[in-house]
């Protein structure tokens, strides 16, 4: 999930400050918030801002039905109060696989508590695939999506439009997402009808791997290229995170964090928001 997670929240981070999701979520974000609640025990929420009228938001994203999650948010909430003075609207989005199967309240003598749990697929993808917003359009797989190769190809064909230096992270964005729904082989052999999506063939993250992949077999390049790909869109986020939470990264960490393999990135990825600094994320001496 951690790769899913990193994207999901950069993602909304600028797509709930406008655009169609925050349409469709009913709130649009003014300024993002820091999300680290510290109490007897640190406390982290997934994302929490403010909105234009002053009013706190909190959303967590949650990819598997967790018979504690009405206790979490309710925990959630009063950390958030006494940090912020004010209790937030508080939002679970959904992402899972299965049905949604999560209480959104507790009750108890004199004690009532309720938070929204919205499942994404509730949402019709007609507006994010018509919104002029490309992260808009690549969301869209996490809704009621059909997963038909044309509507696939309409996403595609967005993404072809796009300034060719933004293919390459939607592509990577799209098949992190697409894995959440299990399109992932769908959206592979679209892109292999359409190359001029992301060019494999001189792509910089794609290309050595597809070119080998002529030799050594097209679907086995691919699929390197394509794993590849989803690791430097991981890099992107994680940097992203990164410097948000410890300021601009020094040259020696960020060499570091290009060097990494898949299950460094995933390791590195757990300790983000535990980590007190940046040597420590990385484990090295400052």
């Amino acid at each position: 999930m951690q790769r899913f997670d990193i994207t999901l929240k950069t993602m909304l981070q600028r797509q709930l400050q406008g655009g169609a999701l925050a349409r469709l979520m009913g709130f649009s974000i003014r300024e993002w918030l820091n999300a680290e609640l510290p109490e007897v025990r640190t406390r982290h929420v997934d994302l929490l801002g403010r909105t234009d009228s002053g009013k706190l938001v909190q959303v967590e994203l949650q990819s598997f039905n967790d018979a504690q999650m009405a206790l979490r948010m309710a925990e959630y909430a009063l950390a958030i109060y006494r940090r912020y003075g004010a209790f937030p609207l508080q939002v679970v989005l959904y992402v899972g696989r299965e049905k949604l199967a999560m209480k959104q309240h507790l009750k108890a003598s004199r004690f009532v508590f309720e938070c929204d749990i919205v499942d994404i697929r509730s949402f019709e993808p007609t507006e994010l695939l018509e919104s002029p917003s490309l992260e808009d359009n690549i969301l869209a797989v996490l809704t009621r999506f059909s997963g038909k190769p044309a509507d696939v190809r309409q996403i595609l064909n967005r993404i072809a439009a796009a300034p060719p230096d933004r293919r390459k992270g939607a592509v990577v964005e799209l098949m992190i997402l697409a894995g959440l729904r299990q399109f992932g082989s769908i959206i592979e052999e679209e892109i292999k009808k359409m190359p001029i999506v992301i060019d494999l063939n001189t792509h910089t993250v794609f290309g050595p791997h597809y070119r080998r992949g002529l030799k050594e077999g097209l679907e086995k390049g691919l699929e390197k290229g394509i794993q590849e790909g989803m690791d430097q869109g991981v890099r992107q986020n994680l940097t992203s995170l990164i410097t948000h939470r410890f300021g601009k990264i020094p040259v020696r960490y960020a060499r570091c964090l290009n060097a990494m393999s898949s299950t460094e990135l995933q390791a590195l990825s757990d300790r983000l928001f535990s980590a007190s600094t940046i040597s420590e994320l990385f484990g090295q001496p400052a």
